[in-house]
């Protein structure tokens, strides 16, 4: 059967998905939407859902099914994230007896740090959309939900957000201290999440990845080529 990802590929949402289907062998074909506009995925829920990612996975346009956020009824919110693991974690990147930790730390992950981090992506990421009408409307996105200005004011502030981002991964710096991933010796999908986050962050090499952080950096590099045996 086959499986594609509708994505951005510089999403913190979407490079968690895309990178735990490597890590479980899993093979899939991505296609990478526009910022500015969601037709296709719009197009394909029939008007449900305009988020990114979704899965289309199955056979033939006739029996596929569309996963994407909502789709499943999963409370935390990790529709996609819970499909992988259903279908192909096999317990993996869910352990049962991590899900009162993992229910702590990956709102963490995707609300107060993505929250940090984004901006020192945006800085890059916006003024970096070749096609007018995207960036214009991008631009008009953020500043109808952070204000007008607020690239200009993120750009001013880079190196306080950064002093921010750096403080906020310290905790998983102090993770990695006995073990080589966050929660044990194999990833779960804290680690996915993490690693959406800081991927998004060093995306096409426009910020650095934080300094003072050996253990995560290791961590990252790792995160980059794991694969489950």
């Amino acid at each position: 059967m086959s499986l594609v990802v509708y994505q951005l590929p510089h999403s913190p949402y979407c490079l968690p998905i895309t990178r735990a289907l490597a890590a479980l062998q899993v093979g899939f074909e991505v296609l990478n939407l526009s910022k500015a506009d969601r037709s296709e995925v719009i197009q394909l829920t029939n008007g449900a859902h305009y988020q990114v990612p979704v899965l289309a996975h199955g056979d033939s346009p006739q029996n596929c099914r569309l996963v994407h956020e909502g789709s499943e009824g999963e409370p935390d919110g990790l529709d996609v994230a819970r499909y992988v693991e259903r279908l192909w974690g096999a317990g993996r990147l869910f352990p049962q007896p991590l899900e009162g930790l993992q229910s702590l730390l990956v709102p963490h992950i995707e609300g107060e740090l993505e929250g940090v981090m984004f901006k020192l992506t945006d800085i890059h990421y916006v003024p970096a959309i070749a096609d007018l009408v995207e960036r214009t409307i991008t631009i008009r996105h953020k500043e109808r939900r952070y204000g007008r200005g607020c690239l200009d004011q993120w750009r001013a502030n880079r190196g306080a957000l950064f002093a921010q981002a750096g403080a906020l991964l310290v905790p998983f710096e102090r993770m990695l201290f006995s073990q080589p991933f966050l929660l044990g010796s194999q990833p779960v999908y804290t680690d996915f999440a993490l690693f959406g986050v800081l991927a998004n962050l060093t995306f096409n090499d426009w910020n650095p990845f934080p300094p003072d952080l050996p253990r995560l950096a290791d961590w990252f590099a790792r995160m980059k080529v794991f694969c489950y045996s």
